[in-house]
């Protein structure tokens, strides 16, 4: 019994000597945390690796002297004698970077771009608000399109296409056209067939070196932005050979349950039949037209791949630098789709406005999507072995290709058991492409250190936007149920009509920069410079429609339709319409310049000017030359000031002010008098529409702790001329479309939240925004009057702006060991409800409820983390985006009616991706 006393004794005197060792390894020179450093007490078992939050902690270690050793590549070894005798002991540690090393600690420098830690410091160095995700944090998102990663993005929602995916971006509440794309800080045309703003889902996310968002513009850069600009910084030339390659695979949920239908492109022809004949007078014969986009196959579980390559280094002496990326996405994406049709006008009964639905549709997508990047960087340094500092040529290469082939059927009148079941069938393929090419130039006219320094730099920027719908068929197809005497119903397939339509447009882009900065002062440079750019857009359409009727009358019975027999009728609709409108081209010439100063003394910074520009837009249609809007011209003249304020309050500390004049230009086919069949409404263009501007201000405290972390906080305010929005407007008896429209004066207002925080190897990240806005345009009500009869009377109603949610938020719970090589990542992100579609009539607008999304991703490493492997995994509660009209609901017998306060229009399901994938690093 004693010697059981004696031991517990010894064991309880031991665990009173061991102790624990923590502290933190920070950069001697700037004081960052090195995480990853290694921290081991030399011939013992014991040793840390530098968490997320730059401290290290070993536990348990007995009482006595150690020799301490710390390591960090690129930086000297430190060796210190550590004497253990308490419970907890701490000590620090700085380390020096390694001289004898030196490129080595290049090689960091470059690589470091991409690490969070130096998103962190271009934010806090930035002369304006903006927000910037690395590439390191990119490759350990769940998101695999630049479209998706902007979800993540402070104040940012994204627009969803029928699969799911984001393809738009609206910044604060601002919708799509207030926004603009840039790549390496060069603006790119748009391969939409009616608008500026660019589909940011055609972008692979792997491609990216960082993604900004600007949300206040200097004097030099341009100015037709109100919500913000989203520039993204492709991968560049390193200092030392670099190898990165990733493939993956995986499935969506969705097909696991139903098949994929899709459809084949073999042989499809770009060209519709009149242009292959070289002649609007060539009668179309249905020999000319092919069925087998019209003919689907069903596929089950279709595989997702993906795979990315880039390689890079600097050769001659280091003075010849290159990079060259692919990426290729092939991915099967689908949806699940029920939606309310409404007739054009409400009901005056049996209470003013009441909506009257005609029939209840249920759409299936199957999407085949196919997506291809390509980048190039050269870069040659004329400064190096005796020659003028910062004097390099760099010339840049962009290809981006998506093709899309959609499978869309759509099976109306649900709710009838007898009689008419029309089911339709649209198999669309769209390719776009963007290709930029950017000679640029950046010299030391006058390479002073101080006063009397002058640099130049400038552009030579040559891109295309275009977009190819060839063949868009829709197959409609009717099942008639009937009632024989015996009681039996039977029914029959007939093929009602076949239509075809071509269409493409093509967005040409010659523009030059350029920019001189003169040292006048110590702590003041001035800039200046100008912009010209010229655009030429044209668009062209061309659309066929084919009849199944036989010559006796009598309607087709469907069996297949490379069996159908297709005619004309009548024989007009063999030729092209000579007069659409569609068919236009546009040209534009920009012409900007700018004057900007950047004032340093103390703590304060000061970057403010004024930027002027000048717009010249013509546009010729196809339209008879009697027609108004047959051709249309416009020239206007913007002045854009802005200031900038920056106060450091501490080294880790700012307190920002920014104003900032912005504008926002139409569309091309916006000015355009043509009407365009859309999904859901005719839409049409506005000839009278006047270009957007708004006075924007901002106000943002920043504290950047340490490393990767960081709390923002900011408010914003925008007051908005002439908004653009799309409504409804009559343009004659029973002829409503769907049309941009300027009203008036807005004003959107909000406030965000950045925040990180990390503890050992776990963090915790997010970001909140609120925004409201208010915008007061028309609205038409049916009602009646005294005596009973049908009045439509006009009233004013106010309403946030299209797009603007009143809440924005994400969460990620993160968890990264440096030590056993694995990060894990469960991201939330949440869009508040909005405005989808505004509608003409008082209270019927269309409102996507407010929806979430949780993905999760995860990554571990292997062989010193040159291999890993890694999972992402997207919308893992499969929420679906429901989209209503907010008034009492009293329909009895629809489906996805599960709310008395609102009537659902329109309910979407994607269901979960799963992907999984092999990374390799050299």
């Amino acid at each position: 019994m004693k010697f059981i006393v004696y031991a517990l004794l010894l064991v309880g005197g031991l665990s009173a000597q061991a102790a624990t060792l923590k502290g933190s390894v920070m950069d001697a020179s700037t004081g960052e945390p090195l995480i990853g450093a290694t921290v081991v007490l030399a011939n013992t078992k014991f040793g840390a690796t530098v968490g997320l939050d730059g401290n290290y902690q070993i536990k348990d270690i007995p009482a006595g002297t150690y020799t301490c050793l710390v390591q960090y590549v690129s930086y000297q070894k430190m060796e210190k004698t550590i004497t253990i005798t308490s419970r907890v002991v701490v000590q620090n540690f700085s380390l020096v970077e390694s001289s004898r090393d030196l490129a080595e600690v290049v090689v960091t420098a470059s690589g470091d771009r991409e690490s969070e830690t130096s998103t962190r410091k271009i934010e806090q160095k930035a002369d304006n608000v903006l927000n910037i995700i690395g590439a390191k944090a990119i490759s350990l998102l769940p998101d695999v399109t630049v479209a998706n990663v902007l979800q993540r993005v402070s104040g940012v929602s994204v627009v969803r296409n029928a699969t799911g995916d984001g393809q738009f971006a609206i910044i604060r509440g601002m919708d799509r056209r207030y926004n603009y794309t840039l790549v390496n800080g060069i603006k790119i045309p748009s391969p939409d067939n009616k608008n500026r703003f660019v589909p940011m889902d055609i972008f692979p996310a792997d491609l990216l070196e960082r993604l900004e968002v600007v949300k206040a513009l200097t004097p030099n850069m341009e100015g037709d932005a109100i919500g913000g600009s989203m520039n993204m910084i492709m991968r560049s030339a390193p200092d030392y050979l670099v190898v990165n390659a990733t493939v993956s695979g995986g499935y969506s949920q969705l097909f696991s349950s139903r098949p994929f239908s899709g459809f084949s492109t073999a042989g499809i022809n770009f060209r519709s039949p009149s242009e292959v004949a070289g002649s609007n007078r060539y009668p179309a014969k249905p020999s000319d037209f092919s069925t087998r986009t019209a003919q689907f196959q069903d596929v089950n579980l279709p595989i997702n791949g993906l795979m990315s390559l880039s390689i890079g280094n600097r050769l001659l002496n280091k003075r010849l630098g290159f990079l060259v990326g692919g990426s290729y996405q092939h991915t099967y994406r689908g949806s699940q789709s029920s939606f309310l049709r409404l007739y054009g006008q409400p009901s005056p009964d049996p209470v003013p406005n009441t909506p009257i639905f005609e029939f209840v549709e249920q759409r299936t997508y199957s999407n085949e999507q196919a997506r291809t990047g390509v980048n190039l960087k050269l870069d040659y340094d004329l400064g190096r072995n005796g020659g003028p500092a910062a004097n390099k040529l760099s010339l840049y290469g962009l290809f981006m290709q998506l093709d899309d082939k959609q499978h869309r059927t759509v099976l109306g009148n649900q709710l009838v058991q007898i009689g008419d079941v029309t089911t339709t069938d649209r198999s669309v393929f769209r390719r776009q492409n963007i290709y930029n090419v950017t000679l640029q130039g950046d010299h030391a006219l006058i390479p002073n250190q101080g006063v009397g320094r002058l640099k130049l730099n400038w552009s030579a920027v040559y891109s295309l936007a275009k977009s190819q719908t060839p063949s868009w068929t829709d197959l409609s197809v009717t099942s008639r149920t009937s009632q024989g005497a015996d009681g039996k119903s039977t029914s029959t397939l007939y093929i009602n009509d076949m239509s075809y339509i071509w269409t493409r447009n093509n967005d040409r882009d010659l523009a030059g920069y350029l920019n001189f900065t003169y040292t006048l002062f110590p702590t003041l440079d001035v800039s200046l410079g100008g912009m010209y750019r010229d655009k030429a857009r044209d668009n062209y359409y061309n659309d066929y429609s084919l009849s199944t009727v036989l010559p006796g009358g009598d309607r087709q019975v469907f069996t297949s339709v490379d069996r159908a027999i297709f005619s004309f009728r009548p024989d007009s609709y063999a030729y092209p319409d000579s007069t659409n409108a569609n068919n236009y081209s546009a040209n534009e010439q920009i012409a900007a310049g700018y004057i900007q100063g950047k004032f340093n003394r103390g703590n304060w910074q000061v970057v403010g000017g004024v930027r002027a520009e000048n717009t010249n837009q013509s546009y010729v249609s196809q339209l008879p030359v009697t027609a108004t809007g047959k051709t249309g011209a416009i020239s206007y003249l913007d002045i854009l000031p802005s200031l900038h304020l920056k106060y450091q309050l501490s080294a880790r500390e700012n307190l920002r002010f920014s104003y900032f004049r912005g504008i926002s230009r139409p569309g091309y086919f916006e000015i355009v008098p043509a009407s365009f069949p859309g999904d859901f409404f005719t839409e049409s263009g506005n000839y009278n529409l006047k270009h957007t501007v708004a006075d924007n201000v901002d106000l943002r405290y920043e504290f950047f702790p340490r490393g990767n972390e960081q709390v923002l906080v900011g408010a914003f305010v925008k007051n908005i001329q002439n908004p653009i929005e799309y409504g409804f407007s009559q343009l004659a008896q029973n002829n409503i479309v769907y049309q941009p429209i300027n009203y008036g004066t807005a004003v959107n207002y909000g406030a965000e939240l950045v925040f990180a925080k990390y503890f050992s190897n776990w963090g915790v990240s997010g970001n909140y925004t609120y925004t409201k806005s208010s915008i007061t345009t028309s609205k038409r009500v049916y009602g009646r009057d005294a005596s009973g009869s049908t009045v439509v009377t006009d009233v004013q109603q106010t309403r946030p702006l299209q797009g603007q949610s009143d809440h924005i938020a994400n969460l990620s719970l993160m968890y990264k060991n440096q030590q056993i090589g694995f990060d894990a990542q469960l991201a939330w992100v949440y869009t508040g409800k909005r405005i989808n579609i505004v509608s003409a009539y008082k209270d019927l607008d269309y409102w996507q409820r407010g929806t979430s999304q949780v993905d999760f991703s995860a990554e571990k490493r292997f062989h010193g983390g040159r291999l890993s492997v890694f999972t992402k995994l997207t919308n893992l509660l499969n929420n679906p985006i429901i989209v209503d009209i907010l008034r009492p609901n009293t329909l009895t017998g629809y489906p996805d009616q599960d709310r008395s306060d609102r009537i659902t229009v329109q309910k979407d399901i994607f269901q979960q991706s799963y992907l999984l994938g092999l990374r390799y690093k050299h």
